[in-house]
């Protein structure tokens, strides 16, 4: 191999989306160690570690158990399941596009100093987000199923499949987020006020059933809440989430991703003048 070619920075070539794509996999390891990084900071110093990670949807589980289930008595058999699966997925969704807004300006530094595929920052905190999910859900669902006596069934195999498209939509709503945030400083704001709102159109505290079936489509509409959905049938209901439910997760993830990585793309070459 040519010395010269191997040292042309593949971050300059990217002009297409499959360009970027490729960059980004070329770059893992960096990747890699950037979420490593994070999760050793996250924890450092802290006598509970990880465990802290579960603090949070536990104790929103039980303030949204009393408040729906014993106080305003509008709740269903096991309440504390099923809201259970609806606040890990939404604070997976949450933490990752919060922390996108200021992932390229917090890695400002870097950008300046070293060239790399930019795309790696935002990419970089949905995947540490992710991290920290999974070992929420491998120590919660497990709990679950034991308390409520939920066995194994066919339709949880899809789960990989609705997280793998849930992580694609994320990616590339952060992409977006992440270049937006670096020329509007405001955007991050706005965006803090937008989830509020979604947390109430999406069904997470009340089932999809319980809305009514001419105005179900409106809430369906709301981004995360086929994917809420889908996680309460697979393990809640025990039954597949239905065809309707996974193509809508699946138009999310393809036209969010594409979107997001499309105007990334475009856009690139320009993030260090408004750093």
């Amino acid at each position: 191999m040519n010395t010269t070619d191997a040292l042309v920075d593949r971050a300059l070539e990217r002009h297409a989306l499959s360009s970027m794509l490729v960059s980004v996999l070329s770059y893992r390891e960096l990747l890699r160690n950037l979420v490593l990084k994070d999760l050793k900071l996250k924890y450092r110093g802290s006598l509970l570690g990880f465990l802290w990670s579960l603090v949070n949807p536990i104790a929103l589980t039980t303030v949204y158990t009393l408040a729906f289930n014993y106080i305003l008595r509008i709740g269903q058999p096991g309440f504390p399941f099923f809201v259970l699966l609806g606040v890990l997925a939404w604070s997976f969704f949450v933490n990752a596009t919060t922390m996108s807004t200021v992932a390229i300006i917090d890695g400002a530094g870097l950008i300046k100093a070293v060239r790399f595929p930019r795309a790696i920052l935002p990419i970089a905190t949905v995947l540490f987000n992710l991290a920290q999910y999974l070992l929420s859900v491998v120590v919660l669902l497990p709990a679950m199923f034991l308390l409520y006596r939920v066995p194994p069934s066919g339709p949880m195999l899809l789960f990989p499949v609705i997280l793998g498209l849930q992580v694609t939509f994320t990616v590339g709503l952060a992409l977006i987020l992440s270049v937006a945030t670096a020329s509007f400083r405001d955007v991050r704001h706005f965006v803090e006020i937008a989830l509020w709102a979604l947390f109430w159109t999406t069904p997470i505290v009340y089932p999809l059933t319980q809305v009514p079936e001419s105005t179900r489509w409106l809430i369906l509409l709301s981004p995360m809440s086929s994917f809420i959905v889908a996680y309460q049938r697979i393990f809640y209901e025990g039954v597949w989430p239905g065809l309707s439910i996974v193509m809508v997760c699946a138009l999310y993830a393809v036209v969010m991703f594409g979107a997001g990585a499309l105007w990334f793309v475009s856009v690139e070459d320009r993030l260090v003048e408004r750093l």
